[in-house]
C-alpha cells in the first residue's frame, strides 16, 4: 500500500534537500578554496624554486664560461706544447742518433783504450821488473857506497892514527932522551968527581938526578896508563870521595917540586864535597894538571885548586898566576895530533900526553874538561865530575 506526503511535509523536505545541497556546494567551494590556496603555495613554491634554478642556471653558465675561457686557454696551452713537444722530439730524434754515432765511436775508442791499457799493462811489467832491477841495482850501489865511504874512514883514520903514532913516538922519544941524558951526564960527573965535590954539590947534583928521574918515571906511567885507556883495558871503579880529604892524601907528593921552585899551593875546597870517581883515574887527572900549573909557572907563583857543587856536577878547577897560553896554543891541547913540547919555566920537559890522558879520564867519568887562559896572565884548567845517580 502506497502513502503519499502532505503537502507540508513535501515542502519540508525540499528545504531540507536545498540545504543540503548549499551545504554540499559550500564544502565542495571550501575544498576547492583549499586545493587553489594548496596549488597557490604549490605554485610559489615553484616558482621559487625556479628562481633558484635560474640563478644556479646562472651561475653555472658564468662557471661553464670561465670553464669554456679555461678550456680555450689550455686548448691553446697543449697546442703551444704539442707543438714544443715536437720540436723536443725532434731535437730528442736528433740527439738518439747523435748518441748513437756517439756510442759508436765510443765502442771504437773503448776498443783502442783496451789494446791501449793492455799494452800499458805489458810495459807496466816490463817497468816494474825493470824497476826492480834497478832498485837492486841502486841498494847494492848504495851497499858499496857505504862500504866504500867506511873503508875511506877507517883508510883516513889509520893514516891519522899512523901520522899520530909516528909525531907521538917522535916526540915521546925526545922527551924520554933528554931526561935520561940529563942523569946520565949528572951520573958520569959524579963518577969522575967523587972524591972532589963536597957534600952539598953532590947533593944538589943528585936533587937534580932525582927529579929528572921522577918526571921520567911520570911520563913513563902516564903512557902505560894512556896505552891501557885507548885499548879498554883499564878497569874504572866509581867511589864516593871526599875531595878535600883526597887532595890532603894524594897530592903531597908536589912537596919537593914546589919547594924547589918555592910555589904555593892553595886548597879551596869545603869539606862537605864529594866525588863519584875512580881514585886512581882521579889521581892522575889531578897530578897532571896540578904538576903542569907548578911546571908553567914563575919562581915564587901560586896554584889554586878549588871545588865547587852544581845542579849537575862537581865543577873541579887548577889555576895558576903563570905564562898562560894563545888562544891557537889551548885549540891544540887536547889532540893527540897537536902534542907538542914545551918547556916549563924552569926548563922542565913534557910531552903533552899528561893532558891526553886527563881528556880520556874525565871522559870516562862522563865529563868535560875545558881550559881558560891567557898569555901572560895564567891559565885555569876546569873538569867536570858528574853526580852520582
Amino acid at each position: 500500500m502506497a502513502f503519499e506526503n502532505s503537502p507540508g511535509e513535501n515542502s519540508l523536505n525540499h528545504s531540507d534537500e536545498k540545504s543540503r545541497q548549499r551545504e554540499a556546494i559550500e564544502a565542495h567551494i571550501i575544498l576547492q578554496s583549499k586545493e587553489k590556496a594548496r596549488r597557490v603555495a604549490e605554485l610559489q613554491i615553484a616558482k621559487n624554486e625556479l628562481r633558484f634554478q635560474d640563478k644556479e642556471k646562472a651561475k653555472r653558465a658564468a662557471e661553464l664560461e670561465v670553464a669554456n675561457k679555461e678550456l680555450v686557454f689550455q686548448s691553446a696551452e697543449k697546442a703551444k706544447r704539442a707543438a714544443e713537444l715536437e720540436i723536443a722530439n725532434a731535437e730528442l730524434l736528433f740527439q738518439s742518433a747523435e748518441k748513437a754515432k756517439r756510442a759508436a765511436e765510443l765502442e771504437i775508442a773503448n776498443a783502442e783504450l783496451l789494446f791501449q791499457n793492455s799494452e800499458k799493462a805489458k810495459r807496466a811489467a816490463e817497468l816494474e821488473i825493470a824497476n826492480k832491477e834497478l832498485l837492486y841495482q841502486s841498494d847494492e850501489k848504495a851497499k858499496r857506497a857505504v862500504e866504500l865511504e867506511i873503508a875511506y874512514k877507517e883508510l883516513k883514520q889509520l893514516l891519522q892514527l899512523n901520522s899520530d903514532k909516528d909525531r907521538f913516538i917522535s916526540i915521546l922519544a925526545h922527551d924520554l932522551t933528554n931526561p935520561f941524558n940529563s942523569i946520565l951526564g949528572f951520573c958520569e960527573l959524579l963518577l969522575k968527581n967523587i972524591r972532589v965535590y963536597k957534600v952539598d954539590e953532590m947533593e944538589q947534583y943528585m936533587n937534580r938526578m932525582y927529579l929528572s928521574a921522577q918526571n921520567t918515571h911520570h911520563l913513563l906511567v902516564d903512557l902505560l896508563k894512556w896505552t891501557r885507556a885507548q885499548s879498554g883495558r883499564m878497569e874504572f871503579e866509581a867511589e864516593d870521595l871526599n875531595f878535600s880529604d883526597f887532595c890532603t892524601a894524594n897530592l903531597a907528593m908536589f912537596n919537593p917540586i914546589v919547594d924547589n921552585k918555592h910555589i904555593e899551593i892553595n886548597y879551596y875546597i869545603e869539606d862537605d864535597i864529594t866525588v863519584f870517581a875512580d881514585r886512581h883515574m882521579l889521581k892522575a887527572i889531578c897530578r897532571n894538571l896540578i904538576s903542569n900549573a907548578i911546571k908553567f909557572s914563575n919562581e915564587g907563583g901560586q896554584v889554586d885548586v878549588s871545588a865547587e857543587n852544581d845542579p849537575e856536577n862537581v865543577i873541579i878547577t887548577v889555576s895558576d898566576q903563570g905564562v898562560g897560553m894563545s888562544t891557537d896554543n889551548v885549540n891544540k891541547l887536547f889532540h893527540v895530533s897537536q902534542m907538542q913540547s914545551t918547556p916549563g919555566t924552569a926548563h922542565e920537559k913534557g910531552t903533552g900526553l899528561g893532558l891526553l890522558l886527563c881528556k880520556e879520564f874525565v871522559e870516562r867519568h862522563g865529563g868535560n874538561i875545558f881550559v881558560e887562559s891567557e898569555s901572560g896572565v895564567g891559565s885555569s884548567f876546569k873538569f867536570s865530575l858528574p853526580h852520582r845517580h
